[in-house]
């Protein structure tokens, strides 16, 4: 977890899956940075208990519909491959 300039609780991941997930989920991803050939996304986690997404997540026990996860998964694939 990070905190920007303004205070606002962040949260990034280079895990393009748990990303999904996340966008899934209903967390809004505020913005992507590149550092060398890893895109990380950022995440707002004011409005989400992002903690307890992380332990359903690893925990195997969140849900998401799979068809909005999937669309997910191929915007941010797309994402990875801006330049």
């Amino acid at each position: 977890m990070a905190t920007t300039k303004n205070g606002s609780p962040d949260f990034r991941t280079s895990d393009l899956y748990f990303a999904a997930y996340l966008q899934t989920a209903g967390v809004e991803m505020k913005s992507t940075e590149r550092l060398e050939s890893k895109v990380f996304f950022i995440f707002d986690t004011s409005l989400a208990n992002i903690e307890e997404l992380k332990a359903a997540w690893f925990n195997n026990t969140g849900k998401v519909a799979a068809n909005p996860y999937a669309h997910c998964i191929k915007t941010l694939k797309s994402v990875c491959h801006m330049r």
